[in-house]
């Protein structure tokens, strides 16, 4: 989104599956030690298995922790996890690319704006708006992204839902939005453990050998963590231990978007 516009969008369920109606993956990317080129690849922590580049980045924060840094010193891993959620949603309005109206497209979404969709979907909004995020005939609630600049980044804390709206979408055009949407779980491409572990080979590893050699010490897979009411931030406690912590994040959200679509007449 191109920061100076606001962008008017409608959230597609998942009508084969609700549970997919929300993609929430993890992204480990790093610049590559070997070209310099951007690394990227979906974490098997989504899927909440082991992952090698999960591993090593813990140990490199340990090494660090190791060196009794100043406690206002922070830092910053080589190797950076990105949390994000996917949604099929349908462009209303799109100021910045008009050719995008009236499409199917996917909506990457960042901590900052899966906060406003809670909010509307379970949270403190939830009397007004509820299920209505999720209706796409008049009565539903546009999502209205505002995109402005805040330094070198770009911010959408103003973004927000509104029940005033002009999309007017007949049965026959809303059925045919629901044939058009994206498998949100095959955007990334998923790789293998050993796939991973050939990839940090070559772009991060291939000249530190040792990190490969204390792999082979580390449990197979961690425990799985209790579930939480919200998604967790991943954060480095001072007292992390041998462990390889799993952060998954994961929550109750199926059921929260189940529930509040039975109110929808999606047959």
């Amino acid at each position: 989104f191109p920061a100076g516009h606001t962008y008017t969008l409608r959230l597609i369920p998942d009508t084969e599956n609700l549970d997919d109606t929300f993609f929430h993956h993890y992204l480990n990317q790093w610049t590559s030690k070997k070209d310099g080129s951007f690394v990227s690849a979906i974490s098997l922590k989504t899927f909440e298995e082991r992952d090698p580049i999960n591993e090593v980045r813990w140990k490199l924060y340990k090494e660090w922790k190791n060196t009794e840094p100043a406690k206002d010193a922070k830092f910053e891993n080589p190797i950076r996890e990105k949390e994000a959620w996917f949604v099929n949603v349908y462009v209303v309005e799109d100021p910045a690319n008009p050719e995008n109206n009236g499409k199917v497209k996917i909506l990457n979404m960042g901590p900052q704006l899966k906060a406003i969709v809670d909010d509307a979907m379970t949270g403190d909004s939830s009397d007004e708006f509820g299920a209505a995020i999720f209706d796409l005939s008049k009565d539903g609630a546009d999502f209205k992204i505002k995109a402005e600049e805040q330094g070198v980044f770009t911010t959408y804390i103003k973004s927000r839902f509104s029940n005033k709206t002009s999309l007017d979408l007949s049965d026959e055009e809303i059925e045919a939005v629901y044939t058009q949407v994206h498998d949100l779980k095959q955007v990334h491409i998923t790789r293998t453990v050993e796939e991973l572990q050939a990839l940090l080979d070559e772009h991060f590893t291939f000249d530190e050998p040792v990190v490969r050699e204390e792999r082979k010490a580390l449990p197979a897979k961690a425990a799985k963590p209790a579930k939480v009411e919200k998604p967790v931030v991943e954060d480095f406690d001072d007292d992390v231990n041998d462990e390889i912590p799993m952060f998954h994040g994961k929550q109750d959200q199926d059921s929260d978007v189940d529930e509040l679509l039975k109110e929808l007449d999606l047959d």
